[in-house]
């Protein structure tokens, strides 16, 4: 039979058809590229051949769909018999390699639990608390008056009983905006802690602190006494937002200081 007949020239048209088939069989090993990612430290990322395993496995059943009726299936490429060789040695089981799992099984790129503690253990870097809180005004809070009615007008603030000279504390960090007499309150600490809040110290016997100065929360910014209208040595202290006196215990306990 001539090379040149009918039979060949059929034969070298399906051949063109799928070159892969044919020249397949002499490009790079795929066993030569991918066994540097197996080697060494990095066999533990094996999940790569999985990948591999699942796009060869496509090319090949993209190829299968190709053949016609009656056209005999020339079996897996080397290709796919490298990369399920590499599987083997990797120790990567077949089910992972396609790409599955099963129950109990971590998906491929899915930190085991133990992986995510050897991290956790390892990271300089630890979850912590907020670091500002509200702080009570004084090393001893004993409640005299509250919030509300009282002698026939609004008590705006809550009294606690101090003697003369006791160290009176920010209860929250913020910028002074007034430090010095004011009418009824006597000696009058008021601190802007941002957001519309405020909170205000009266009757002091001095004032430790200027306007604009920054304090931090448990920051002394006077000492208690009994100026302005007052009866007694004590500390009035007030919470505003937006201007408007609130029920400071209420408000504290929400912030979460409770001094009742």
């Amino acid at each position: 039979m001539s090379d040149t007949g009918p039979v060949r020239a059929a034969a070298i048209r399906r051949h063109a058809a799928r070159p892969h088939r044919t020249r397949g069989q002499h490009r790079a090993s795929w066993a030569a590229e991918l066994a540097p990612l197996l080697s060494g430290t990095q066999r533990r990322y094996t999940a790569v051949v999985g990948s591999a395993v699942a796009g060869a496995s496509v090319v090949a059943m993209a190829t299968g769909a190709g053949f016609s009726a009656g056209e005999e299936d020339p079996g897996p490429s080397r290709a796919v018999a490298d990369i399920a060789a590499l599987a083997e040695e990797a120790s990567v089981p077949a089910s992972t390699a396609a790409g599955s799992t099963t129950a109990g099984d971590a998906p491929i790129g899915t930190a085991t639990a133990e992986e995510v503690a050897a991290v956790e253990r390892s990271s300089p870097v630890t979850g912590q608390a907020a670091q500002i809180k509200w702080t009570p005004m004084l090393d001893d809070i004993t409640i005299t008056s509250l919030f509300g009615q009282r002698w026939g007008r609004n008590h705006n603030g809550v009294d606690f009983d101090a003697e003369t000279g006791d160290p009176v504390y920010a209860a929250y960090p913020g910028t002074v905006t007034h430090a010095g007499w004011e009418s009824g309150f006597g000696n009058l600490v008021v601190i802007d802690h941002g957001d519309g809040v405020e909170t205000y110290y009266a009757h002091n016997s001095e004032v430790l602190v200027d306007e604009g100065d920054w304090v931090d929360a448990g920051g002394q910014i006077a000492n208690a006494g009994n100026t302005g209208r007052s009866f007694g040595s004590h500390v009035h202290f007030e919470v505003h937002v937006d201007g408007q006196p609130v029920e400071p215990l209420h408000y504290l306990a929400e912030a979460g200081l409770d001094l009742r």
